[in-house]
């Protein structure tokens, strides 16, 4: 970590778990939600009271914004997480909640062959061995629990292609973005796209009371977003996200206590591998860059 962050270890820990944590919240919300409505009004939900959430703080803090800068990249980058926020909510639908979050960690991977490609940013060999033990895990992890070669399988497949291109986007404007302008942009964009198709295709709530866990899904979206941005300004991108695969160990505890989901050994050892794996490759190709952890 920086040394000219002054803010206790702990806190930033602490922020960055819990922001983490926040996503796995949402994501659970979203597949309870999603049994009992159409998928589309809960992605509807995630963006509208998100971007509620949002107005309320900015016309609260004010916090400066730069709409502006680098604007065709922000609505690219928004609407790949509009994407991915469907398939993923369809996908909590037909698959398990540790398997879409196991799947979801091949983004990673994404990024350095994009990166790779494009940006010849070559892996140091260390990195490409860590990426395939991490990746190796991933396959170990899923085990036969996934439908393989089935036509389901798009779903899971689509948000961590939409996420590895969305850091790709990212690292092309690498210390020229405005993290407050893509929490902007993604609300916006999501709440006017989710808005225009369920206005044709509005089906009415069973029970009222459904309203409450919709609008604490888009509640949680945003302050998730909020408490990661806060922990990176107090330290930096990079160690922030090595908390990232914190989601994995909440996700495997929720699956658990809330869905009832049996814990299974070899998934388990196949999640540990990817923590592992994915946070040695993380801190590998960092001090490659010479970025600080």
């Amino acid at each position: 970590m920086t040394q000219n962050n002054k803010s206790p270890l702990f806190k930033i820990i602490l922020l960055s778990s819990s922001g983490f944590f926040m996503f796995v919240c949402m994501d659970s919300l979203a597949k309870f939600l999603g049994s009992v409505m159409p998928v589309t009004q809960a992605v509807w939900g995630r963006f509208f009271f998100h971007f509620i959430a949002m107005l309320i703080y900015f016309l609260i803090f004010k916090p400066k914004l730069n709409l502006t800068k680098n604007f065709k990249i922000q609505i690219l980058r928004s609407l790949l997480m509009v994407t991915a926020t469907f398939f993923m909510f369809n996908s909590l639908q037909r698959f398990d909640l540790v398997d879409i979050y196991v799947v979801f960690f091949s983004a990673p991977l994404i990024v350095a062959i994009l990166s790779a490609y494009f940006l010849k940013d070559v892996l140091s060999v260390k990195g490409f061995l860590l990426m395939l033990l991490s990746f190796g895990s991933i396959v170990y992890s899923l085990g036969p629990t996934m439908k393989v070669l089935s036509p389901e399988l798009i779903f899971p497949l689509v948000p961590p292609l939409c996420w590895a291109l969305y850091q790709f986007f990212t690292k092309l404007i690498s210390g020229n973005n405005d993290p407050f302008a893509a929490v902007f942009y993604t609300a916006i964009i999501g709440t006017i796209v989710s808005s225009v198709y369920i206005s044709f295709n509005w089906t009415p709530f069973e029970k009222n009371i459904y309203w409450i866990p919709l609008i604490i899904m888009g509640i949680a979206g945003f302050v998730s977003h909020f408490i990661l941005i806060y922990a990176i300004q107090l330290s930096n991108l990079s160690f922030v996200t090595n908390f990232q695969y914190s989601q994995l160990l909440w996700s495997t505890i929720i699956n658990f206590l809330i869905f009832g989901v049996p814990f299974d050994l070899n998934k388990i050892f196949g999640v540990i591998g990817i923590i592992i794996f994915g946070i040695l490759f993380i801190r590998t190709e960092g001090k490659k860059k010479k970025i600080k952890v």
